[in-house]
């Protein structure tokens, strides 16, 4: 066990194993979703992929607001979190697009491949996020690429060009954004990551009906992550603070 700081409580201490197990579970929710694609349960296995990119995108703030790396520095949330990621975010993912045929036979092989292969490399990235908290190329996040094409019908040919210029952004320096750490428009950004995930979980419940409201939320979002990441190039760093 990870040792804890002697001069946090009891409380602080339990509070802290707490916040890692949120994390943890991440894992769990990923298993499920693996199970639910080997048993072709697209539905289901789109639900386990959204509850895991809720507990993702709310155990860091509350790990950063409970001081948690002060109350137990043996323990490293970051790591945790990489791990539980790479599951939820790649691997969950790229078994829902083999199985549910996003590619057409003769590319499925290559392109789960090739994310698998550039995901592994960003993961151990030295430094993945720029001094304004974003991400240093496409941040593998595979978990909302593979729901997309699905419940968007999209041409297979249009997620093989998407998936292999994501592939080849992962090992850029091309700058992403983190919606929840990065000040410029994060409440925009934030509005519109809520959005594509409550679009996403009720077209997944109306499935296989379709919703052109739901759907075209699905394809805005994306697009309005790829404008700012555009903007983000062309406008360079921020002046660093005087």
């Amino acid at each position: 066990m990870s040792s804890a700081d002697p001069t946090a409580t009891k409380r602080d201490v339990r509070l802290a194993w707490a916040i890692h197990a949120l994390t943890a579970s991440g894992v769990l929710l990923g298993a499920g979703g693996l199970e639910a694609v080997v048993r072709g349960h697209p539905r289901t296995a789109i639900v386990y992929l959204i509850a895991a990119m809720v507990v993702d995108g709310i155990d860091g703030p509350i790990a950063r607001a409970a001081c948690v790396m002060d109350t137990l520095p043996g323990m490293d949330g970051n790591i945790l979190d990489l791990v539980v990621d790479y599951l939820t975010c790649v691997m969950l993912p790229v078994a829902f697009m083999a199985y549910f045929h996003i590619f057409p036979p003769g590319w499925t092989v290559i392109l789960c491949a090739a994310i698998l292969f550039t995901a592994v490399l960003w993961f151990a990235r030295t430094e993945l996020m720029t001094e304004d908290n974003w991400f240093r190329g496409f941040p593998a996040i595979w978990n909302l690429v593979a729901p997309t094409f699905f419940l968007l019908r999209s041409p297979q040919w249009v997620n093989i060009v998407v998936t292999i210029a994501l592939c080849v952004l992962t090992l850029t320096e091309v700058k992403f954004v983190h919606p929840m750490q990065v000040k410029h428009r994060r409440v925009v950004n934030i509005v519109v990551t809520s959005l594509w995930l409550i679009a996403m979980l009720v077209q997944t419940l109306l499935w296989p009906k379709d919703s052109l409201p739901l759907q075209i939320v699905l394809v805005a979002a994306p697009a309005w992550f790829a404008f700012i990441t555009i903007e983000r190039t062309r406008r360079g760093a921020p002046a660093p603070a005087a």
